[in-house]
């Protein structure tokens, strides 16, 4: 995997060393502050992106084989809540580098699991593309290397990412290529790239001209794995999870701006807890698929997830009518709305003292 390491062209990082999962999670408390402040000065991007390089966030999921703390998939899904209360970009940014790397844990070789792990120690970042046309990306072969061109989305600052998971097409075949950002040929559309505070960033274009890969650099999955493999199940959660950070984020601003409707509130966190609860759940249903050998265990995994993300869809439907009247469409009994009145008084109470919440 001499092929791989050799483009890394950043400079050393010092990247912080994570030693458990109460530091990772304090970690992104931290940083989420940081990229949901105000963007408004030149160069602000790229201090946030090398602060979160050096934070030490991009190893949590590295295997503890490979030099790292191999956290719980809940534990990063919560990782990703935390960041999208405050920044969707910054939680989209973390939910692609750790789908990119439970890809390399799940298909690479160990040449290329390795390379990749330890650079992610050190801060380097997969990012995750897509093609424009939904299709993958067709990889041809001129008889001496493979070539790719076409024009794809990609994960918000991509371009200041080490590398790119992009979907190809080689040989009939549907498979990952894991592309550095820096190759000759890939050119974003975009001067620039601010990871703003609150709303989901624009996916940022890519262009690729002609860019040159080696077979190296090839992520092989067998089977099923593509379709219920954990990669998937990963992703799923993780995108469960930025949308629940994303509710809770409007659950504080609502508090902030006084909302007064206590059922109203009581019902968002209602809604809130329970689909924490699933994401936990799916989460818990993930790990086992990485250490289980039945297929069970990535079919259990996948529909957890599914459900999941389900449940956090639909949590943003309330979110978009909290702290007004509950929605329509919802049927509650006297006995449900009282326990959701008192709940939502409680929450709106302990907002206004200051007071930590647990919904």
């Amino acid at each position: 995997m001499g092929t791989i390491s050799s483009t890394l062209d950043h400079p050393s990082r010092p990247a912080a060393v994570i030693g458990t999962e109460d530091e990772a999670l304090t970690i992104i408390r931290a940083l989420a502050d940081v990229f949901g402040g105000a963007a408004s000065e030149p160069g602000t991007a790229e201090l946030r992106l090398e602060l979160l390089s050096r934070s030490g966030l991009f190893g949590i999921s590295v295997p503890t084989d490979n030099g790292g703390i191999d956290v719980s998939n809940t534990v990063l899904a919560t990782v990703c809540c935390e960041a999208a209360a405050r920044s969707a970009p910054l939680a989209e940014i973390l939910a692609a580098h750790f789908v990119g790397l439970e890809c390399l844990r799940s298909h690479g070789t160990e040449g290329q699991r390795k390379t990749v792990f330890a650079a992610a120690l050190a801060g380097a970042r997969v990012a995750r593309g897509a093609a424009r046309s939904g299709e993958a990306l067709p990889l041809v072969s001129n008889g001496v290397v493979l070539r790719l061109g076409g024009e794809g989305f990609c994960t918000p600052c991509a371009r200041h990412a080490d590398w790119m998971l992009l979907p190809v097409q080689t040989g009939g075949r549907a498979v990952k290529l894991l592309l550095p950002v820096r190759s000759e040929g890939v050119h974003f559309v975009a001067n620039t790239c601010e990871p703003a505070p609150g709303a989901a960033q624009a996916a940022e274009h890519v262009l690729l001209k002609d860019v040159a890969a080696e077979p190296d650099f090839l992520l092989q999955a067998t089977g099923d794995a593509a379709s219920v493999g954990v990669p998937r199940s990963l992703s799923l959660l993780l995108e469960a999870a930025c949308r629940l950070g994303a509710a809770r984020g409007v659950l504080e601003r609502l508090l902030d701006a006084g909302a007064s409707d206590p059922l109203a509130v009581g019902l968002f966190t209602s809604r809130l807890a329970a689909t924490e609860a699933i994401i936990a759940d799916a989460g818990r249903a993930i790990d086992a698929a990485q250490i289980g050998l039945a297929d069970q265990h990535r079919i259990n995994a996948f529909q957890a997830s599914a459900s999941a993300l389900a449940s956090a869809q639909a949590v943003a439907h309330v979110a978009a009518s909290a702290g007004q009247e509950p929605p329509a469409d919802v049927q509650l009994t006297a006995q449900a709305m009282e326990a959701l009145e008192q709940s939502g008084r409680i929450t709106i109470d302990a907002h206004r003292n200051g007071a930590p919440r647990d919904d």
